[in-house]
């Protein structure tokens, strides 16, 4: 089987390597040149409050280094990923189909917790070129009875479910640590509601080796915090005062999102990222593992700036949107005076 036949149909066309060599050092027309910066970098061995604060207020989006979790456990995800995802398109259609609680899904990034990819208004630019697998990591259990059969899926779960355990553990730490330099005073129910471990999905993506890739349009996660494992490949890019910047890949780390819902815990001292993976030449493939947490349904939120709503609100707002408008709005549909 040749590589493209692991791609959805519509990917084949775009894919390859580019005809001549890259000899011109000027940009070509229609692809991304953002500049690149460092964003900060924080230690979580010993965690320093304060720069924690500066990167939460001033930037959203920072490294995370010295997490715990082994180097052996961070080789096996890669490895897994990479093997599931090289599978055959069909395979995948197959073994993340209607009877599994994990799903397979290309070209948007609109998916639900749930792993129901949202079906979207047409737009001028659509088809972006990446695929990937939802694993909500309540349901990984579900899928031992199909797994059993499988040793592929048993692989995957088994990696799956220790990678989920140090990734809820890292972002139960950072969650008390982050509203800590907001000096929030929050019960245990209200920590649990506005962090609900039971949400925790993890979706692992890829992007194909292509000479124009449209990449992973610009929007906001609706998490309260999203932890984003890329690979050396890089090309996840954020917005900080009205630029566009590179995240330069740091080896044995992580890269951490404000989600919408932590800018309005925070009452807006913190604000969600924007980000995206930009329109570029790829010259090989990009692989991404992202685990995001939401609050629960029935979180009600309480802001000066914004509307009180349920995070269950929020989710069917943005679904509608979506499927209207081809987009996400989100938080400035809740602004109490838009």
């Amino acid at each position: 089987m040749s590589n493209s036949e692991s791609y959805p149909p519509e990917f084949r066309p775009l894919m390859g390597e580019p005809t001549k060599p890259e000899t011109s050092t000027e940009p070509r027309p229609g692809l991304d040149r953002s500049k690149d910066i460092d964003i900060p970098v924080i230690d979580m061995e010993h965690l320093d409050m304060e720069k924690l604060r500066e990167a939460c207020k001033d930037w959203g989006i920072f490294h995370l280094e010295n997490t715990g979790i082994p180097l052996t456990l961070m080789s096996h995800v890669k490895e897994i990923t990479e093997s599931v995802l090289s599978l055959p398109f069909e395979e995948k259609r197959t073994l993340f189909g209607v009877n599994s609680p994990l799903s397979y899904y290309w070209g948007t990034h609109t998916v639900s917790p749930s792993g129901k990819a949202v079906t979207r208004a047409p737009q001028e630019s659509s088809g972006h070129l990446f695929e990937g697998i939802n694993i909500p990591l309540a349901s990984l259990s579900r899928l031992l009875a199909l797994s059993c059969s499988d040793p592929k899926l048993e692989s995957f779960r088994v990696v799956m479910e220790e990678y989920g355990k140090h990734v809820t553990r890292i972002i139960v730490t950072l969650f008390e640590a982050i509203t800590e330099t907001l000096s929030l005073e929050l019960s245990g129910d209200q920590k649990m509601s506005y962090l609900s471990e039971s949400t925790g999905v993890i979706r692992v993506q890829r992007y194909p080796q292509c000479t124009e890739s449209p990449g992973l349009e610009a929007h906001t996660d609706s998490s309260v915090i999203s932890i984003i494992n890329q690979d050396d490949v890089g090309g996840l890019e954020f917005m900080k005062d009205g630029e566009w910047f590179n995240v330069k890949p740091l080896a044995n780390s992580f890269v951490i999102g404000l989600g919408d819902m932590m800018q309005v815990i925070s009452d807006e001292e913190y604000k969600s990222v924007l980000h995206k993976v930009g329109k570029r030449m790829r010259k090989k493939e990009r692989y991404s593992i992202v685990y995001f947490v939401f609050p629960d349904k029935e979180c009600m939120f309480n802001s000066s700036r914004y509307k009180p709503f349920k995070f269950s609100e929020f989710e069917a707002q943005v679904k509608l949107d979506v499927e209207t408008h081809g987009s996400k709005i989100g938080l400035s549909r809740f602004l109490s005076n838009p």
